[in-house]
């Protein structure tokens, strides 16, 4: 009979100590879990913002596929279009063009198809190519 009295308050504080505990943890990491909470939220921010650029460079493929890409549209309006471009260079080619830009699929690594657009001095649309694997 010794034993179960002993054996009791044993289990019992031992009980307490699982259930009050981890909240002990939780308070003295408390900055952790909230900076890994934070990078879960920016997580989700930067997929959304990836799947947006995603479907903007589908858009832009479907049109030049399907022959619906403007000649000779404004700059302007294929940036509002299609989104920004990831990088415009200037270029002194013959036949006016004055600038290229480039889009390409925003999660698709350095092995990716990139699509490059070809711009004269006044902002209109001259010419496309695509690059790479996809082509």
């Amino acid at each position: 009979m010794a034993k179960k009295r002993i054996l009791y308050p044993a289990i019992f504080y031992l009980g307490i100590a699982v259930v009050f505990l981890p909240g002990c943890v939780y308070l003295t990491h408390f900055k952790e879990v909230m900076f890994v909470k934070s990078l879960e939220a920016n997580q989700k921010e930067m997929q959304a913002e990836l799947d947006k650029k995603d479907k903007l460079y589908v858009k832009l493929r479907a049109d030049i596929d399907n022959l619906r890409l403007d000649r000779l549209a404004q700059k302007h309006g294929i940036f509002h279009r299609y989104g920004e471009p990831v990088l415009c260079r200037p270029a002194e080619l013959p036949g006016g063009m004055n600038e290229t830009c480039i889009y390409r699929k925003p999660a698709g690594g350095l092995l990716t198809e990139i699509i490059l657009l070809n711009f004269d001095i006044q902002g209109r649309l001259l010419s496309w190519q695509i690059q790479g694997p996809g082509k």
